[in-house]
């Protein structure tokens, strides 16, 4: 991974119940042993499975953002701009015409 990253590990135990802890390493080992060192402070932890098991470990690399419906309606509506905004608009527009 390089630099530090926010990562979920998450654990399914015996029970099919999964497990999640959210933690910041630098590498995918570093994040699966910081969350394995939390995991391990629960009674769960004490199953057989958890010492045989698999550890999934998610890099959270994502932005997020809230648009709301009518602001994206509104911009697909639009005419004009940039010709990148321009293409990237019509490719959207045709994306969503696709069946």
């Amino acid at each position: 991974m390089g630099s530090s990253k926010k990562c979920r590990v998450s654990f399914r135990d015996i029970s099919g119940v999964e497990h999640v802890a959210e933690v910041v390493g630098e590498s995918v080992y570093e994040a699966a042993a910081l969350a394995l060192k939390q995991f391990r402070r629960s009674d769960w932890s004490r199953e057989a499975s958890f010492e045989t098991g698999t550890l999934r470990v998610e890099v959270c690399e994502s932005s997020f953002y809230n648009l709301l419906v009518t602001d994206l309606e509104q911009w697909l509506k639009k005419s004009g701009g940039s010709p990148r905004e321009m293409t990237m608009r019509d490719n959207i527009r045709s994306k969503l015409e696709e069946r």
